[in-house]
């Protein structure tokens, strides 16, 4: 078996139709999918060059396709068809070359997504190294229907992130990682910088959209926020609460401060993630009026 980087655009578009390929999809419809994703990742100046294939005897088994991240994070994909994932010798044997010249880029992480129940997809990566992380739920409320969520609590000062405040936000969001039921499993594993630049690096970043709030003087939450790009929806990139203002109002207060500011910019979806094992979240949210619309596994190698 070879593996190799696709040497032209014919090879890079052959990847591109295995990963894309889907259940009663035409190939007419495959390349029309690789022209839209072409497009966007041009728009969206992604790199695609991470890309790897393998080929028995000229014939492409497998591929797999790497797109590196702020933060020293990388995304994975590979091809979610039997005919590529019952071949799980190739798959593993690409995704342990991913992960070396991950670590030839100093890549720190590598994350993929699994639709839950997917047992092919699921055994490939941990063969090859990857970790269950937590199931997340994809949750939006829809701005556009009336709403009545709890009161917030009210004093809350709000500080706006720039650089001169950077290290506030970096204390404030590191402290809320303690005792967090929020995918749990990422505890200590990366720097608290990586976390930011990844953060940043989720949709549209404007310093406007970050917020720390303080009750009494001392910080005691923060919620980050992304335009999500085309599309008329913000991301709750992050919100976290330090210990001691945990079931005190703050979080309430965290997501009024978001339905404000969607609504200032005329948006129409609030969006965000959450694990699956975080039921006080879950019940908050709730409460704001998300719906959940998608649920995916997240699996992690730590380089």
């Amino acid at each position: 078996m070879d593996i190799l980087h696709p040497k032209d655009k014919v090879e890079m578009r052959e990847a591109l139709a295995a990963l894309l390929e889907r259940p009663g999809a035409t190939p007419a419809e495959i390349q029309e999918q690789i022209d839209a994703l072409l497009r966007y990742t041009h728009r969206r100046r992604v790199s695609l060059e991470h890309c790897m294939i393998a080929r028995e005897r000229g014939r492409l088994v497998g591929a797999c396709l790497c797109i590196d991240g702020a933060g020293r994070l990388s995304t994975v994909f590979i091809p979610t068809q039997s005919r590529f994932l019952t071949a799980s010798a190739v798959m593993v044997g690409l995704l342990e070359e991913v992960a070396r010249q991950g670590r030839l880029r100093n890549v720190q992480l590598l994350q993929a997504t699994v639709v839950p129940g997917t047992r092919l997809e699921s055994e490939i990566y941990s063969r090859a190294g990857f970790e269950r992380l937590a199931q997340m739920i994809y949750m939006d409320s829809d701005l556009t229907q009336p709403l009545r969520p709890p009161q917030p609590i009210v004093d809350v000062e709000w500080v706006t992130y720039d650089n001169a405040v950077h290290p506030l936000f970096a204390r404030v969001v590191q402290e809320t990682y303690e005792q967090s039921l929020d995918c749990v499993g990422l505890n200590k594993v990366r720097h608290i910088e990586d976390i930011l630049a990844s953060h940043k690096a989720a949709g549209e970043f404007e310093p406007r959209f970050w917020f720390v709030a303080r009750l009494g003087g001392e910080p005691a939450g923060v919620i980050l926020l992304s335009r999500v790009p085309e599309r008329w929806a913000l991301e709750v990139v992050y919100m976290g609460v330090l210990p001691v203002w945990r079931g005190r109002g703050c979080g309430v207060a965290l997501l009024h401060k978001a339905l404000a500011t969607a609504r200032e910019q005329a948006l129409t979806t609030l969006t965000l993630t959450v694990d699956a094992t975080n039921a006080p979240a879950l019940k908050l949210y709730a409460r704001f009026g998300f719906c959940e619309t998608a649920r995916r596994d997240v699996w992690l190698y730590t380089l």
